[in-house]
């Protein structure tokens, strides 16, 4: 099953987020997310509900690896991974889409296509892991702060970045030039501090998980409502069109603390010790390709559709056409619901299948090597 050291709350809590980004996905895809202007319907106030619900997901992914990187040794090794991973999906997710008719051939052998393709951190494949990799090859310099700091100074530093990067847009209606809404190496280095704060000083005045859920619960209801209130008053105002959509910035000041709540509740869970904390970590090492899967830069904009179409053949009910209007609440969010499960399985079912041909090549390939380095003296091997 998983790896034995990990920890079943936080990978359990990683699952949860990385679903919480096929929500927030599968919400931009549908159309029926209200945005200033667009007609009030049941279905649009309930994608506001999930949205502010699920906005949470990368800060907290985020806040993970800061809490356990912090207290690591450096290793190039795990940024090689994160890049062979992606190029893994990067280079043959086109030739496959290509031979299965959904590309030509002329699409995926464009220069720029191939460029993007072996390329993807420096081309902005995917935002995340060009962030997420840039912030692992500075680690070390933050985890040299983190330790030789002291806690004052630390919350002192946070404190400051807090305001430079969160605090002073929250309530800011017009937007900062360097503001980039939270998807950026900038704010991932915000979160990475933390992560790490938490490791080491923890949360003394959050120490229980009913505690964690109320500011999560608060902070998401906050979200919700500020969302509620600018978006009709952004389609009088044309001026406040801009501060309409900072309450679903990752770097929003309600987004940063519902994602610290969410991960101290998580921190504080206890998860019993059996098969489901066995499955949870044989399956949250696969969680990351669902995002390099359904996300990659061919397959982002089709497979709404897809799943789309292969729900639709239970009936119309199952399907969402960007744009519709006439779409019950009830309807919404059991497409919703169903549809975003479809997306996780399939795409976690693929990278755990790949986890498992490669851990297999690896074995063997170890095994090969082993023989080859005994050599034979008088008729007995010696190792």
């Amino acid at each position: 099953m998983g790896k034995p050291g990990r920890q079943a709350n936080f990978e359990l809590l990683r699952i949860i987020a990385m679903f919480m980004v096929v929500i927030l996905h599968w919400n931009t895809n549908s159309g029926l997310l209200l945005d200033v202007g667009s007609p009030v319907t049941g279905a649009g106030v309930w994608s506001l509900v999930t949205e502010s619900v699920c906005i949470v997901a990368v800060n907290v992914y985020v806040l993970i690896s800061g809490y356990f990187l912090s207290s690591c040794t450096f290793s190039f090794r795990r940024v090689a991974q994160v890049l062979f991973q992606t190029l893994f999906y990067t280079v043959l997710i086109p030739p496959v889409l290509a031979l299965v008719g959904v590309l030509s051939w002329s699409e995926v052998l464009n220069p720029y296509h191939i460029w993007n393709s072996i390329f993807p951190v420096q081309s902005g494949h995917y935002w995340f892991v060009s962030a997420y990799v840039v912030l692992c090859l500075l680690s070390p310099f933050f985890n040299a702060g983190l330790e030789t700091l002291s806690q004052k100074r630390m919350q002192q530093l946070l404190a400051a970045l807090l305001f430079f990067f969160c605090i002073g847009k929250s309530f800011s209606p017009l937007q900062f030039a360097l503001d980039r809404f939270g998807y950026d190496f900038g704010w991932f280095a915000v979160l990475y501090l933390t992560g790490g704060y938490l490791k080491k000083y923890g949360m003394p005045r959050l120490n229980s998980f009913p505690k964690n859920i109320v500011l999560y619960a608060g902070c998401t209801l906050g979200t919700f409502m500020l969302e509620l209130l600018l978006l009709p008053l952004a389609g009088r105002l044309t001026g406040l069109t801009y501060y309409a959509s900072v309450p679903f910035h990752y770097n929003a000041l309600f987004a940063y603390l519902a994602s610290v709540a969410l991960f101290g509740a998580f921190a504080v869970l206890k998860v019993k010790e059996g098969r489901f904390a066995d499955m949870v970590r044989f399956w949250s090492p696969a969680v990351f390709g669902v995002y390099l899967i359904h996300q990659q830069t061919d397959i982002a904009p089709r497979w709404f559709a897809w799943v789309n179409a292969l729900t639709g053949r239970l009936g119309d009910f199952w399907n969402i056409v960007p744009g519709e209007t006439e779409v019950t609440a009830g309807r919404m969010l059991l497409v919703l619901l169903v549809q975003s499960v479809i997306v996780f399985v399939v795409c976690i079912g693929i990278e755990r299948l790949r986890l498992c041909v490669f851990d297999r090549i690896g074995k063997s390939c170890g095994r090969s090597a082993a023989n080859r380095g005994k050599v034979v003296f008088g008729g007995k091997k010696r190792a």
